[in-house]
């Protein structure tokens, strides 16, 4: 979802981040009338808010689990005041440098869930509705979105932004030169704007990514235990018995697989019996209460460092908030 989690968060620091978040090229060039008052946060109360993900689960299998971890994870609606926050004050410094640049709002392209844990599909599918819809595909809002579109910036605008003469889009690329020390004759701050940016919101070298990394050990390690074992086979037995031979919930959507488009009445009918054995074997309940037993056992291992990782997130949020509300 963001730099500073998943993923992403993992590969690259800081500064390649905010390259590709904040300078992309493509879309409109940068504006030539002078620096708005809070521009994001303006443009960022008209965003519908309406298809952001849910903490947890309104509907289906999964519908109220949270799981122990998920405390210590970066949220949606955190990712997008920390982006915002993020782009508002890089604005705020590039004008400082006679470039006024507008960079668009984010939180317009929400992904299906609310943090790394994935709940809604954690265990595979669980929302019956949706299956009988999409079969094991995603919300027609979800398939085809663009991105948000960001201002094609200069060479100079670059420099500034980021301290670096050019973009790195990948961990492969090598990383640019460093851009002079100055832009006529005031002082570039190091990792430019971008980084500045990051200072002011506390967010330099911030990684997430033990969290996510505990996370996915967990799923790992509660899918071997002879409680979820005994509910797959019995799952595994039901889907079976209706005709499907799958040894896996997460091999399921290959009986059927999903196609662009609408989904076919094979693939539904799998989906929906996917869930139907799910409901009727408990899988969902059984393997959530092996994954939180792990997880707890492991915010016991290592609670100074999440607690750490947790307040400095919690900081960096509430810089967030100040930085666009004053």
């Amino acid at each position: 979802m963001t730099i500073r989690k998943s993923a992403a968060s993992i590969a690259l620091a800081a500064t390649t981040a905010v390259l590709i978040t904040s300078c992309s090229a493509g879309g409109s060039k940068a504006a030539a009338k002078g620096p708005q008052t809070k521009p994001i946060a303006n443009a960022a109360s008209s965003i519908d808010k309406s298809t952001w993900p849910h903490a947890t689960p309104t509907a289906g299998l999964a519908k109220g689990l949270s799981l122990p971890l998920e405390a210590y994870m970066e949220s949606y609606q955190d990712t997008v005041a920390l982006d915002n926050a993020q782009r508002h004050l890089e604005a705020t410094c590039m004008a400082g440098y006679g470039f006024h640049v507008t960079f668009p709002p984010a939180g317009q392209t929400p992904p299906p869930s609310a943090d790394d844990s994935n709940m809604p599909r954690r265990y595979g599918i669980t929302d019956r509705a949706l299956a009988q819809k999409y079969g094991y595909g995603l919300p027609d809002g979800m398939q085809h979105q663009q991105g948000t579109r960001m201002p094609k910036l200069t060479k100079a605008q670059i420099e500034v932004l980021t301290g670096r003469t050019g973009i790195r889009h990948s961990p492969a690329d090598p990383a640019p030169a460093k851009a002079p020390s100055t832009y006529q004759g005031k002082s570039i701050h190091k990792d430019g704007c971008a980084g500045w940016a990051d200072d002011q919101l506390g967010t330099r070298n911030m990684n997430l990514s033990q969290v996510s990394r505990l996370d996915g050990e967990s799923l790992t390690r509660s899918q071997q235990t002879p409680a979820v074992r005994n509910a797959i086979t019995a799952w595994s037995k039901c889907m079976g018995g209706k005709g499907y031979t799958v040894d896996s919930p997460y091999h399921a959507d290959r009986i059927a697989p999903h196609a662009e488009g609408s989904p076919s009445k094979t693939e539904i009918a799998v989906a929906v019996t996917d869930i139907d054995c799910k409901k009727s074997t408990d899988l969902v309940r059984i393997w959530f209460t092996e994954d939180s037993r792990i997880q707890k056992q492991q915010i016991k291992d290592h609670q100074s460092e999440l607690d750490a990782l947790r307040t400095r997130r919690i900081h960096a949020v509430d810089a967030a908030h100040h930085a666009l509300n004053g």
